[in-house]
């Protein structure tokens, strides 16, 4: 499966992440992109959407909001 991001930032978010995802995203993507994970009982809540803003201000060059 090819990768689309192509070197564009992304964040891998999903209730499954361990170390084979990170290390396919390692060998297949080149720029920034972190995998958050979420606990699947609960969803996405505040705290992970405060942490991908950040991460998504810093890799804009913007620091934290």
């Amino acid at each position: 499966m090819p990768f689309r991001a192509a070197g564009r930032p992304f964040a891998r978010v999903d209730d499954e992440i361990g170390p084979r995802d990170r290390a396919w995203i390692a060998r297949h993507h080149t720029g920034p992109g972190p995998a958050h994970r979420v606990d699947p009982a609960k969803g996405l809540l505040a705290d992970d959407f405060a942490a991908l803003r950040e991460w998504a201000a810093e890799v804009a060059g913007g620091g934290a909001p």
